[in-house]
Parts: structure tokens; C-alpha cells; sequence
């Protein structure tokens, strides 16, 4: 399976040569120092890369830190989604720095869950720990793919828009004829409202089973197969 670790730096690139000296496994030490952010470590999630995750993985498993048991919880979430041992030992290592406040496991919504991606907050910031899964791809192809797939879902958004007017037009239209042949005189607007819902409606039920979201979630998996 293939997997990806984003950590940049280890203990020694971070604090000097005098880490290594002393040996990585003291982590008490590389706890303590003043300067330890989760930027030395890994690549911050900009706001363009956030946006293209929500899309390609938007069902997101969410850990806090503070949580007494979270670092078992994170763990068997890891073991059923089938992480490789370096994921899980890439978490433990983040966990026990203390370097996040808390942790996001993101999948995609339906078929399966192929491709997640670990991902630790720190404030406002998010940072990617790992990718792992069967068909990873660049983040320059997923994000032109998340473009593609929003631009497809614009379109079946507007196409919603234009049917479901169109059809209460015409339903109001319909209306409008009957209460003119209508021997008994009445409000011909409406007479002509009933139509114009339901005409509307049913132009609109194929959308609510079929909506701009799931056209979209439909187009992005073709591509995690």
C-alpha cells in the first residue's frame, strides 16, 4: 500500500546536532524546548488545499486532543481503516511531542473508505501527517479533478434552477388556462398557484435524488478507484 509521510524535519534537523548526540529517544527533553511548533515538522494546510480535501475526502473523523482516551481512539480508527504500521507510528510520535490539539482523519463519503489522509490542528492551522491508500495521486491532480467536479456541480445547480422554474411557469400557465374555461368566475392567480407548485415539485424530485452534491461526489469516483 502505498503511503506518504510528510514530516520535513526530524529531532536532529530541528534542535541541532546535539539531539542526535544525545539520542532521539529522549523525548522528555524535545518536549520541553520553548521553540517546538508542529511547523518544524509538517506542511501547514493552506486554505486552497482545505477547500480541495473537503471535496475529495469530505467525511472527517475528528479527535480532540484534551480527550482522556483519544490516542486509543485515533489508533483503531487507523487499524479499520487499514493504516500501515508507520502511519500509526507517525501518530504516535506527533501524539506524544504534544504537538496537536487535535487530530482529523478524512475519507471519502460513500463507496468506501480508499485514500484518507491524517491531518493535526494546531489553533487555526491544520497540518498533513500522512496520506496512505491504493490510488494516491498528486495534490496538483486532485485539486484540477475537485475543479472539474465543482465546475460540473455549478452546472447541475443551474440546470436545477432553470427546470424547476420552467416547470412552475408552465404549471402556472396551466392553471391560468383552466380558470379561464372555468364556467364559475374566480381568482385566476389563484387558481393558477396549485398547478405552478406542483408542476414544480415534480420537476424538482429527480434533483433530491439526484443533487449537484451526490453529481459531484459521483464524478470524484471515478477517479478514487
Amino acid at each position: 500500500m502505498e503511503t506518504i509521510l510528510y514530516r520535513k524535519h526530524d529531532v536532529a534537523n530541528a534542535f541541532g546536532p546535539e539531539a542526535e548526540a544525545n539520542g532521539r529517544g529522549r523525548m522528555g527533553e524535545v518536549q520541553s524546548h520553548a521553540n517546538l511548533t508542529p511547523a518544524l515538522f509538517y506542511p501547514v494546510v493552506s486554505e486552497r488545499e482545505a477547500e480541495m480535501w473537503r471535496h475529495w475526502l469530505p467525511t472527517t473523523f475528528f479527535y480532540l486532543g484534551s480527550q482522556p482516551s483519544f490516542k486509543q481512539e485515533v489508533i483503531g480508527r487507523l487499524q479499520r481503516l487499514q493504516a500501515p504500521n508507520e502511519v500509526i507510528e507517525e501518530f504516535k510520535w506527533a501524539s506524544t511531542l504534544d504537538l496537536f490539539e487535535a487530530y482529523e482523519i478524512r475519507t471519502p463519503e460513500r463507496r468506501d473508505l480508499r485514500d484518507p489522509l491524517l491531518v493535526g490542528r494546531h489553533g487555526q492551522k491544520h497540518y498533513r501527517l500522512a496520506l496512505w491508500g491504493e490510488s494516491l495521486r498528486p495534490l496538483e491532480e486532485l485539486s484540477a479533478l475537485v475543479t472539474q467536479s465543482l465546475a460540473l456541480r455549478a452546472r447541475v445547480a443551474k440546470w436545477r434552477t432553470v427546470v424547476v422554474s420552467t416547470g412552475a411557469l408552465l404549471g402556472a400557465g396551466l392553471g391560468l388556462w383552466l380558470g379561464s374555461q372555468s364556467p364559475t368566475p374566480g381568482n385566476l392567480v389563484e387558481m393558477s398557484l396549485f398547478p405552478a407548485m406542483m408542476v414544480g415539485l415534480v420537476s424538482w424530485l429527480p434533483y433530491l435524488a439526484y443533487s449537484p452534491v451526490r453529481r459531484q461526489q459521483d464524478f470524484l469516483d471515478r477517479y478514487r478507484c
